[in-house]
């Protein structure tokens, strides 16, 4: 019966374990990509400054963005080198990055279509990323003790008993005398 029971328990954790892993494997790309985000931008904006082209600025991040974002700059090259203009092949920024990069798009879009320049909103932009991931930081700080209470009450409260308590218990029931025992 207990098989039976620790059978199903094992299938069910089993299941739900494969169903959750391409939630929390994509939810971590994401995390990545929020927090690489800044760091493309800052490369955009010295590309810009450099005098190249936002499709070549956008070329060369595909090239030397960070790993977790380069895949969104390569497909939005690749859509560019079939045919669709620039503007349109940035949709593929938020449809990979997710909502942080569509303020980025639409900057740069609209820049292209309406030669706009983009130093200045560049520069707004970056610091409003570099505040977001300062944010997410700040986040994950306020999440650190919780994460760490589980390791700290597991390693820490087994030895608290054996060597506080226990010796206690012990000089306790041999003070009673052999009838405790």
């Amino acid at each position: 019966m207990i098989l039976a029971i620790v059978t199903v328990a094992g299938v069910c954790a089993i299941a739900f374990a494969g169903r959750t892993r391409p939630l929390v494997a994509a939810r971590r790309r994401r995390r990545e990509a929020e927090r690489a985000l800044p760091d493309a931008l800052d490369l955009l904006v010295l590309s810009i400054r450099a005098g190249l082209t936002s499709p070549q600025a956008i070329a060369e991040l595909a090239v030397h963005a960070p790993e977790s974002v380069r895949g969104a700059f390569a497909s939005t090259v690749h859509r560019t080198e079939r045919g669709q203009p620039f503007a349109d092949a940035l949709t593929a920024l938020p449809e990979i990055l997710g909502p942080g990069a569509l303020a980025l798009a639409d900057l740069i879009a609209t820049s292209d279509r309406y030669g706009l320049p983009l130093g200045p909103v560049l520069d707004q932009l970056t610091t409003e990323a570099r505040d977001a991931r300062r944010r997410l930081d700040q986040a994950d700080a306020r999440k650190l003790p919780v994460r760490l209470s589980f390791p700290l009450v597991t390693c820490t409260l087994p030895s608290f008993v054996l060597l506080a308590i226990a010796p206690a218990v012990v000089a306790a029931l041999s003070s009673l005398g052999d009838t405790a025992w």
